[in-house]
Formats: structure tokens, C-alpha cells, sequence
């Protein structure tokens, strides 16, 4: 079974920790960041956003709200560009 929690920075350690001590395997992930020259708003990655980080804006280009992102990664694979990598 697989969880995707949202920490915050400043409890990382302890929370983390605090479940390694309990055997449970933590795999922490990043944040990304998308390369507007290689993005053609195709809009395959925001069908995998669960949190719709990623989204069309006004002038229908793809936008991220890094506020919302949680870092899950699901999106890198959906570009057929490879527009969208981890920081």
C-alpha cells in the first residue's frame, strides 16, 4: 500500500524518522518545474494532476501553481516533450 502525504518543511525529519522507526519505507519526492520552450499545451499532463497543479490558464497555455504541486511526479511521464522535470 502507498500513501502520498503533503509535510511540511519544517517537520520533514521528525515525521519522517518517526515512520522509518515503524518500518515503513519513505520515498520523499520534489517539486517540478516545466521548460516553456519544449511545452506544446498538449494538456496530457493535467489529466494525472490530482491536486490540478497543472492547468490551462486564460490564454490556454499550461500553467503550474507551485503552491499546489505535492510533488508526486506523475506528470514527468505523461509529456511527450519532456517538458516537465523535477527540481
Amino acid at each position: 500500500m502507498n500513501f502520498l502525504l503533503d509535510v511540511p518543511e519544517n517537520k520533514m525529519k521528525l515525521i519522517t524518522d518517526a515512520l522509518q522507526r515503524n518500518e515503513v519505507v519513505v520515498n520523499k519526492k520534489g517539486r517540478v518545474i516545466v521548460d516553456d520552450d519544449k511545452c506544446i499545451d498538449c494538456g496530457a499532463c493535467i489529466s494525472l494532476c490530482p491536486t490540478d497543479a497543472l492547468h490551462f490558464n486564460m490564454d490556454e497555455r499550461l500553467e503550474l501553481s507551485f503552491e499546489k504541486c505535492i510533488g508526486c511526479l506523475l506528470c514527468i511521464d505523461s509529456c511527450p516533450r519532456q517538458a516537465i522535470e523535477k527540481m
